[in-house]
């Protein structure tokens, strides 16, 4: 867990590096391998209460493609750029008035700044919904399984459920 005094970053700001196990912060997706801890460069400044984190987020990940369930290594380079604000002393860690203006701030609690959740956020954000080994990728027969990167199959189109009751009527006659 990183955490950071808030009162203890200097005018000029301060520069952090560290790494981060995706497995610890709870960042674990089906069809995503991460390759190497989570590799974070980021410089905390501040101005009044308000503290800016900068920098980026970097990891190799190994996807599965949506399509045709090949593994794939990809890199996130993931840029950040956030503000973490003072918590309300009246309100429970995790219980935050949002403004619609604030929907993208995150909350320090007793001078505390924990770079933990904004880490596990904006790498699950950066995730993509659906990979892709390459945007050409042809995917696997619907019917057989054949990979349509490798080869074709031999399997007929299936027929068109639009033309089932045509079908049904030509069989009567």
């Amino acid at each position: 867990m990183t955490q950071v005094v808030a009162s203890k970053i200097p005018a000029e700001g301060l520069p952090l590096s560290f790494t981060e196990d995706p497995a610890a912060l709870g960042v674990a997706v089906l069809g995503a391998r991460f390759l190497q801890p989570l590799s974070v460069e980021v410089r905390l400044s501040k101005a009044g209460n308000a503290v800016t984190v900068t920098g980026k987020i970097a990891v190799p990940v190994a996807f599965e493609c949506a399509r045709c369930l090949r593994e794939f290594p990809a890199p996130l380079d993931i840029p950040v750029a956030s503000k973490f604000l003072p918590s309300s002393p009246s309100l429970a860690p995790g219980h935050h008035p949002m403004p619609e203006n604030e929907a993208e701030d995150y909350y320090y609690q007793d001078d505390i700044v924990a770079l933990d959740d904004l880490v596990r956020q904006e790498v699950l954000l950066a995730l993509p919904f659906s990979p892709q080994c390459r945007p050409e990728c042809r995917g696997l027969c619907g019917q057989c399984g054949q990979d349509l990167n490798v080869g074709t199959c031999t399997c007929a189109p299936p027929p068109d459920p639009r033309l089932a009751v045509l079908r049904e009527y030509l069989k009567k006659q």
